[in-house]
């Protein structure tokens, strides 16, 4: 490559005067080499890049399936402490998780299916129900009527289709939750061994430094998912308990939803309050504010109360850094991408101290005091 540069002085004629400096318009010819290794990293770079585009959903899932395969295998190192190897450990876990998804099958399958043929034949007479409840003229009814007239809202597909797709909150398919749960019992099984493969391609002092990370993360993607787990185990019970004695139809179906939706800090709240608050509006009004004002009244318990007390210490993060974090994992890739958002941004504070240390410098070590402080508080 070929670079033509600034030019050379050269002195006047001596007859003419003192000696000036001169501009020669001659250029000075210079020459760069750059490494056909150079091109050969950039054009592996790119390859990367690309690569990763077109195999982000499926690293994703990977990522998925990784949180969900730390959870396991930590039951599986605490049967291990009470004596047992790690197959016997494992296996004894693996059935715990069959156990549980057969037995909540068998008791909330049927009855869930049951609520939404109901739901869908009486979805016409809802309607008409719900509109009976309001005063004609006023701003929600006028409201609720346009967005409710035409036919296709009296098909279930098409309504709970909208619903869910409001703002791209849906899973591409099941298969996506079956290839997420194969990969990570696969994990659980075998993934030490493909951990220690992935190892042995950094030096020793990396290799320590990523043995240590990976320890401090497993803590706090357990911390999140079992902290997640009691959550919404906690918000469907109280959905389940409240619409039930309301008489609000629909109450297990609901109940579902929302510990579904729960896995979304604040804008979750909004996705299980609307279809309750449109429910408890069939059966009439007052029911429908009883509804609202209990949820409020819970939403505002379990972001004061319960969270902190089951989460800990572990995933103390400000507003601001959920608010964030929450918004560009749902822009990049929707729900998955809000589930995996949450314990990266969680885990940053263990990258810092341990990867980061050296370049900011004591700015780390006082936050760390700090965090640690306003954890024993």
């Amino acid at each position: 490559m070929r670079i033509e540069d600034s030019t050379v002085p050269t002195a006047t004629d001596p007859g003419s005067g003192p000696l000036v400096a001169d501009l020669d318009p001659t250029p000075v010819r210079q020459e760069i080499h750059i490494p056909f290794i150079t091109f050969c990293k950039i054009f592996a770079a790119i390859l990367i890049a690309a690569a990763t585009y077109r195999l982000w959903p499926l690293l994703l899932l990977v990522f998925l399936a990784i949180l969900l395969a730390v959870t396991l295998n930590s039951m599986v190192l605490w049967w291990m402490t009470k004596g047992i190897k790690r197959r016997g450990s494992v296996a004894i876990v693996l059935f715990t998780v069959f156990g549980i998804f057969l037995l909540g099958g068998a008791l909330f399958l049927p009855t869930v299916i049951e609520q939404v043929g109901t739901f869908s034949e009486h979805l016409p007479d809802l309607r008409d129900h719900l509109l009976a409840q309001l005063t004609p003229g006023t701003l929600i009814h006028q409201g609720l009527t346009k967005a409710l007239e035409g036919p296709a809202w009296t098909n279930l597909d098409t309504w709970f289709s909208r619903f869910m797709t409001a703002g791209g909150i849906a899973f591409t398919g099941v298969t996506q939750v079956l290839l997420l749960i194969m990969i990570a019992l696969y994990l659980v099984i075998d993934g030490g061994r493909t951990y220690r493969w992935i190892l042995a391609f950094f030096p020793p002092f990396t290799r320590r430094k990523i043995h240590h990370t990976s320890e401090e993360i497993s803590k706090v993607i357990f911390s999140y998912v079992v902290g997640q787990a009691i959550t919404s185990a906690l918000v469907m019970i109280f959905t389940f308990s409240v619409l039930s004695l309301l008489g609000v139809p629909g109450a297990l179906m609901l109940a579902i939803m929302a510990a579904i939706f729960d896995v979304l800090p604040m804008l979750g709240f909004f996705l299980l309050t609307v279809p309750a608050f449109l429910m408890a509006l069939s059966v009439s009004l007052k029911t429908a504010l009883i509804v609202l004002a209990l949820y409020v009244l819970y939403a505002a318990l379990e972001s004061y109360f319960i969270v902190p007390k089951v989460y800990g210490k572990s995933l103390r993060l400000s507003t601001l850094s959920v608010l964030l974090g929450l918004l560009v994992g749902t822009l990049l890739a929707g729900v998955p991408g809000a589930l995996a958002a949450l314990p990266l941004v969680a885990s940053y504070s263990v990258i810092e101290r341990i990867w980061l240390k050296h370049y900011l410098g004591e700015g780390v070590a006082a936050k760390q005091a700090l965090r640690e402080l306003v954890g024993r508080l």
